[in-house]
């Protein structure tokens, strides 16, 4: 009895060792829906912890990111503590302020939550989220709203004009924090939390990467080398590096949106079509219907991914502009330029210029063989137990097609399809 009474014991120990821990989730960096996804699975995994306190240092970033965390740890039942370990502003202040209890360090601050863009639909919508948050948790709505507005007027605190970002002992003052400890420590001992277990939670390594690859930053890369890199695929035959880099930069700028919920998978979708419309182009001669509807599905689906996400979408369109004007420099500008002349040939070899003519290989017109590589319009093919250098006369032709020479132009072989 006594041996059944203590394994039923220790089965149980787990559970009520987990109803009195203490959870901090640290809030650092960009804010983003990453972190928001953290947030959210670290309050919903653990629905009998003793406290959860919330280790903020941010600068700011994605409102919608900030709105979902304050909905996670207003709708929860247990004490939620921000602790604002340097500074808590833009985003990071309305996450502040939707906890029951605040502590600030002697160099911490918070507030400088005025939106971008600062137009008057955004400043009202952001304004009232913040309004509502410090109702809920009987702080002064005025500040929470001097923090976002400009034209906000608060006596002895804020002038018009001027955002609003308290200090450590101005927020103590306008009750915006209940006390002010340089560690944690302190703050359990305030809250007679120094005697439960503490446990620090982190994000899983997918949550991660989705936080690094929707980055601002980090995303206009990707978006940068892999539309190059397609850029540069289509332009040379066969598969190798160029494809494999657009394949892997593209697919993790999607995958990544698309895991953080920024996105839905109809952008993936119109993308691949723009991929198999080109696919399509690189296959008939010329610049078709094909080749622009494929170009422009490709650059809308980009657009459409990104076109509310804030930061990212001024990011994205700098990235788009950036590789476009480069595309253009590289088609049109570039073989023009005195460099490339430096690294070309300056003139066509006549021969009243004094070049020699290379023997012409008329000798093959009329000669049978297979395309070695994808003619598009020039690749190389075996004609008579030869590799060759030719040129597609009126179509793409891809490996392996039979071809004939139809004509010899001084070096230039051309060949069409059997």
């Amino acid at each position: 009895m006594r041996k059944t009474f203590i394994i039923i014991l220790l089965l149980f120990l787990p559970l009520f060792a987990q109803a009195n821990t203490v959870y901090l989730i640290p809030i650092k960096g960009t804010i983003d829906l990453g972190l928001a996804s953290f947030v959210e699975r670290s309050i919903r995994e653990n629905p009998d912890a003793k406290a959860f306190i919330f280790e903020i240092d941010t600068f700011g970033g994605r409102v919608d990111a900030a709105v979902k965390i304050r909905d996670a740890i207003l709708n929860t039942s247990i004490l939620t503590i921000a602790f604002i370990k340097d500074r808590a502003w833009s985003a990071g202040a309305l996450i502040a302020i939707s906890c029951q209890k605040i502590v600030i360090s002697p160099s911490g601050s918070i507030g400088a939550a005025e939106p971008r863009p600062a137009d008057e639909k955004t400043i009202s919508a952001l304004k009232s989220e913040f309004e509502s948050t410090a109702e809920r948790r009987k702080r002064d709505p005025r500040i929470a709203a001097g923090m976002v507005d400009k034209k906000v007027i608060i006596p002895n605190l804020k002038k018009e004009g001027e955002i609003l970002s308290l200090s450590a002992n101005q927020a103590k003052k306008w009750k915006y924090a209940d006390a002010i400890f340089e560690d944690l420590n302190n703050l359990l001992k305030f809250y007679k939390l120094d005697k439960e277990p503490l446990k620090k939670l982190t994000p899983t390594w997918s949550e991660n990467l989705t936080r690094f690859i929707t980055d601002p930053t980090f995303s206009s890369i990707l978006l940068m080398v892999g539309l190059l890199s397609l850029y540069v695929a289509v332009l040379t035959p066969g598969l190798g590096f160029p494809e494999l880099l657009a394949l892997l930069c593209l697919g993790l700028f999607f995958g990544g949106h698309i895991f953080a919920g920024l996105a839905g998978y109809e952008p993936l979708l119109l993308f691949i079509l723009g991929l198999i419309l080109l696919f399509i182009e690189m296959h008939t001669p010329g610049f078709g219907i094909a080749g622009i509807t494929g170009t422009a599905s490709i650059f809308f689906s980009i657009f459409w991914l990104v076109s509310s996400s804030g930061n990212t979408l001024q990011a994205t369109l700098t990235a788009l502009f950036a590789v476009s004007s480069l595309i253009i420099f590289l088609a049109f500008y570039l073989p023009k330029s005195k460099a490339w002349r430096r690294l070309s040939i300056p003139e066509d070899q006549r021969k009243d210029l004094g070049y020699v003519a290379v023997k012409e290989r008329t000798d093959l017109i009329g000669k049978k063989g297979k395309a070695l590589t994808m003619l598009r319009p020039t690749g190389f093919a075996d004609i008579e137990r030869e590799k060759l250098e030719v040129y597609s006369e009126s179509e793409y032709l891809s490996p392996g097609t039979e071809i004939i020479v139809v004509r010899v132009e001084g070096n230039k072989i051309f060949v069409r399809r059997v």
